[in-house]
């Protein structure tokens, strides 16, 4: 069977862990399949969003395929740039599909769920998976949708593969404390209004995803600066959410700003790496969101002006690919600071002995098996939790809130590290507004 590259990374997370063969990961991977099943109660933003979000995700791990029912038939409740005027015809046209035979697994979105499946959850700032009916609470915060429809697919994706993981998972975005009552009412934030992102592959494109979930009441008061260098390849497909496959060879600034303008941001691109010399003009986005791999990158950020930086980096091996780290940097806690007794792990020169990597170099040489072993590893169920994490910060950032300057958790684990809340420095974040929601009071608001 001749391997996919599409969904190499992916295979290799099975091929590393379960010592199996190339082929019978692909082989396992093409016959997973998820039922998305959306309850009569599931009508908020959130909600939407946690069914849009696992279709998005979802048919990226369980590569047979994806579909949603229940009640799709309801009017559209989302920010997200689609064309759809259904929840249905949404979820077909980011990818939702029909198959054959029984789910590998299924999970509920909303109140309707068995003791047998995956229920996701929100409410707030909070998110949630578990086993059974879970009842959700507050639901128009997209960004909890977001958060517990990657959840969700996380948890079914794990459940696939045999492992025995903690599917009851509480997420809060806002704080470490699930029951802490100081956050303030999602209709009471104010949304960043100016970003300059660096890095559009799986985290960039999962940044842009949140950003565009949000509901500005003036999109185009919002100005992105996207920067990469890279072009999409096949591998990007199971790990990015915009990617398509007639994205191939496109510039992952040119893919990332069509969605972007699609939502009506004011989109630059700049289509090289972050240089040393680089500075920041007087009109730029004094705030940076970053989806980098290498620590190069980021030490680089330090010089370039940004008041603030707000990092995401995942795991890479099979053993770490659910985990995430979440990291908010200013004049105070430099970037460079942080990462200054860290560098780049350097790439494997040979490969391992494994029966699985010496059949795939006899499939397809030397030189395309050791660009797969040597390549990380990742699932985008992972990206769209973290994304979440990264843009509550920039909300609290730019409410002028206190927020966590570091997190690091696992998606298939319930435990987090998070460092103290600090008030970050950020002079030149601006704000595009409050949600375009109807305002509830509050006495948790932060000043702007």
């Amino acid at each position: 069977m001749a391997l996919k590259r599409q969904i190499a990374r992916l295979a290799k997370i099975l091929v590393d862990s379960e010592g199996i063969s190339f082929d019978q990961a692909q082989a396992k991977l093409e016959g997973l399949t998820l039922e998305v099943v959306v309850g009569k109660d599931a009508v908020s933003p959130a909600a939407h969003a946690a069914a849009l979000t696992a279709v998005s995700v979802g048919r990226r791990s369980f590569v047979g395929g994806v579909k949603v029912v229940g009640e799709i038939d309801q009017p559209l409740n989302s920010a997200l740039p689609l064309s759809a005027d259904t929840l249905g015809g949404a979820a077909a046209e980011i990818g939702a599909s029909q198959f054959a035979g029984l789910a590998s697994r299924t999970i509920h979105i909303g109140d309707d769920g068995s003791a047998q499946s995956i229920s996701a959850w929100w409410n707030g700032w909070q998110a949630g998976t578990r086993f059974g009916a879970e009842r959700s609470g507050t639901g128009d915060n997209p960004l909890s949708g977001i958060a517990a429809g990657g959840l969700a697919v996380g948890a079914a994706f794990e459940a696939a593969r045999g492992r025995d993981v903690d599917h009851k998972f509480r997420l809060n975005l806002w704080a470490a404390d699930a029951s802490d009552h100081t956050a303030p009412s999602f209709a009471e934030v104010f949304l960043p209004g100016a970003l300059w992102m660096i890095g559009m592959g799986n985290l960039g494109q999962a940044y842009l995803w949140a950003l565009a979930s949000l509901p500005y009441a003036d999109p185009k008061s919002v100005s992105l600066v996207l920067q990469d260098h890279d072009r999409i390849t096949e591998e990007n497909w199971a790990t990015s959410v915009l990617v398509r496959e007639e994205t191939y060879g496109v510039l992952k600034t040119k893919v990332s700003e069509q969605w972007a303008e699609a939502k009506g941001f004011d989109v630059r691109r700049v289509d090289r790496r972050l240089g040393a010399g680089d500075r920041l003009d007087d009109n730029d986005p004094r705030v940076a969101l970053s989806g980098v791999d290498k620590i190069s990158a980021r030490k680089l950020m330090a010089g370039t002006g940004f008041d603030c930086i707000v990092d995401a980096g995942l795991g890479r091996t099979a053993n770490d690919f659910d985990r995430y780290r979440v990291s908010v940097f200013d004049r105070a806690r430099t970037i460079d600071g942080h990462f200054a007794a860290v560098g780049d792990e350097k790439e494997a020169t040979s490969l391992p002995t494994d029966e699985a990597y010496r059949r795939l170099e006899e499939e397809i040489g030397r030189c395309g098996a050791a660009e797969i072993f040597g390549g990380s590893v990742a699932v985008p169920y992972v990206s769209a939790v973290a994304s979440a994490v990264a843009v509550s910060r920039l909300i609290a950032v730019a409410s002028g809130c206190e927020c966590p300057a570091s997190e690091v958790g696992r998606i298939s684990a319930s435990t987090r590290k998070v460092s103290p809340i600090a008030r970050i420095q950020a002079r030149g974040m601006r704000h595009a507004g409050r949600p375009s929601i109807i305002l509830r009071r509050s006495s948790g608001a932060c000043s702007s």
